[in-house]
């Protein structure tokens, strides 16, 4: 008897520790599912790098360049650069070299030698926007290398329209393309205050959106706000055997809000 009356709390113990675990795990269920981030898919495409080599290049590339979207009209402004360089190191210009199938323009330094190619972002075919493939080709290698041409994607973030009205305390999720190294994401009132996120990624890991809690936009005065964003994607890889292919693209968009209540 004794012995059954030393089990009897001990079974009620072991029934309340587990009572208090299943508490403790149906807690952990509720809290998995995170407010700040839907469970599940969230329908975003998985990113994926930029720049597509076609070919076998046998030069050195560096690429850059940078858009700025007009949220109106849709077209775009900016500036692209790029320079080839031999195996070693020497600059040099080659045959037919393209940008959205339009003729770069040839650039010498003060000596008269090869320096750079550049094409304006006005000058891109109609119609082109800032999510599109644009191909950078070069149709005669010379006697350096054979014709290489790239698929660039240029990274950018999808933003609600312009003259779209948000709210105080709602919060957004701004989805980006591309495996990226910096996002900023700038909210700006007409009395000048203004609320920023700094995205910096050393290296990729997948995030594929900016989530902006709705809270963060009390600080703003109610009226028009201008949402800014800049979208940085780097590249960095041999290509042809060992030539380092550079690529450095900026992406600049912009859109006229209302904030209200």
């Amino acid at each position: 008897m004794l012995v059954a009356a030393m089990e009897a709390p001990r079974a009620r113990t072991f029934v309340f520790l587990l009572a208090l675990l299943a508490g403790a795990l149906a807690s952990c269920s509720s809290n998995s599912d995170n407010p700040v981030v839907p469970p599940g898919d969230d329908d975003h495409p998985a990113n994926t790098r930029m720049v597509t080599v076609v070919g076998t290049p046998r030069v050195k590339v560096n690429f850059t360049g940078s858009l700025l979207e007009n949220a109106i009209t849709g077209s775009l402004e900016g500036q692209f650069s790029t320079f080839f360089s031999d195996s070693i190191g020497r600059r040099t210009f080659l045959g037919d070299v393209r940008l959205g199938g339009v003729l770069m323009h040839e650039e010498t330094d003060q000596l008269g030698q090869p320096f750079r190619y550049t094409l304006n972002g006005d000058e891109l075919p109609p119609g082109f926007t800032i999510g599109d493939t644009l191909v950078f080709s070069v149709g005669d290698g010379l006697t350096l290398s054979p014709p290489f041409s790239y698929k660039i994607v240029p990274s950018h973030m999808t933003l609600p329209a312009d003259s779209s009205v948000i709210h105080r305390n709602v919060d957004m999720t701004l989805p980006f393309s591309g495996m990226v190294e910096r996002v900023l994401v700038t909210y700006t009132d007409q009395a000048g205050n203004r609320v920023r996120y700094n995205l910096q990624v050393e290296n990729y890991t997948g995030q594929t959106s900016v989530f902006v809690r709705g809270s963060d936009l009390n600080v703003l005065v109610d009226g028009p706000v201008t949402l800014g964003t800049n979208v940085l994607d780097t590249e960095l890889f041999v290509a042809g055997g060992s030539y380092l292919q550079s690529f450095n693209l900026q992406t600049n968009q912009n859109r006229d809000l209302r904030l209200d209540p």
